[in-house]
């Protein structure tokens, strides 16, 4: 038999396993409900007591990615080793270190589990960046698999809160992690910052979603920075569009095609929103290739 014809029974052969494996190991999930968020106690949190600078001129970096279980560009985390899981790890922490972010949201950053060798990345990704406070959400919990949304941050929070949405059949639950962080020791300022994952495949279970979140900040009264992975795009109906338009959000450049995030197609997935008490000093799409997502790095200020 041909080389090239047992790379065409392999291939389809290894996505077949790697399908019922994930199936086994998020059984637990694969079940029906209705989507609504529901508030889950904090597996890590760090707050670490110290001296740490503030934001000069209320100012502060923000940066979203999502690290997909650290696989970097690779196939599927299963079917990486702890080693590439680690290296994938320590380039994401580079990138944080040499952006100089204050803020970083991330989505599907796992603690120890089976498919990366039973490394804590969410514990590693804090120590290695030099993050003193995070929190992080178990939106995931098997016996086999942890893994969530997380903030970590150079400013201490206040308060947090986290939520994940019920699954459905197939569809592993999602869900957001939110903190109120003080930028500013001279004017006590305070700003809400969410880290937030979106269904990948269904628009009406999106806006759902959506409409969970905001029923959940409407009443904040802080400046809002959402940030996160929302698996769509700016338009009509679409879950982003309804945050911006509830939540009085902004949006850098909505119809921009040069800010693509997400391989195939570079599709604009990932996306960093904020309310009017703030504006965006600059945003970029981040070339570096940590992830099969693209990190959004924003600066962003008090309006004067």
């Amino acid at each position: 038999m041909s080389k090239g014809r047992k790379n065409k029974i392999i291939f389809p052969l290894l996505i077949i396993g790697i399908i019922i494996i994930s199936i086994i190991l998020t059984l637990p999930f694969l079940i029906s409900g209705k989507v609504e968020a529901v508030p889950v106690s904090f597996y890590f949190e760090q707050n670490i007591p110290g001296e740490y600078p503030h934001h000069k001129d209320n100012q502060l970096s923000v940066m979203t990615l999502n690290i997909g279980h650290g696989r970097g560009k690779g196939f599927h985390q299963l079917v990486q080793s702890k080693e590439k899981i680690t290296s994938n790890a320590i380039a994401i922490t580079e990138t944080i270190n040499k952006e100089k972010i204050d803020i970083t949201a991330l989505q599907e950053v796992d603690g120890p589990g089976i498919w990366n060798g039973g490394l804590d990345l969410i514990e590693y990704i804090a120590e290695k960046s030099g993050y003193p406070h995070g929190i992080w959400t178990k939106n995931v919990e098997t016996a086999a698999l942890s893994y969530g949304t997380a903030l970590l941050s150079n400013s201490a929070y206040s308060h947090a809160e986290s939520y994940t949405f019920k699954a459905r059949p197939f569809i592993l639950p999602k869900g957001f992690t939110m903190g109120i962080f003080k930028i500013s020791e001279m004017t006590g300022k305070h700003v809400c910052v969410v880290s937030v994952h979106l269904a990948p495949l269904l628009a009406p279970m999106r806006r759902r979603q959506a409409e969970i979140i905001i029923s959940n900040l409407e009443k904040l009264d802080y400046p809002l920075i959402i940030a996160g992975d929302f698996n769509c795009g700016y338009k009509e109906k679409s879950a982003v569009k309804l945050l911006a338009d509830r939540l009085n959000l902004s949006v850098w450049d909505e119809k921009s095609v040069k800010l693509g995030t997400h391989q195939p197609g570079n599709r604009r997935l990932d996306w960093i929103m904020i309310s009017g008490d703030l504006e965006f000093v600059s945003y970029e799409v981040l070339s570096d290739k940590i992830s099969d997502h693209r990190a959004v790095k924003a600066v962003i200020r008090y309006k004067k």
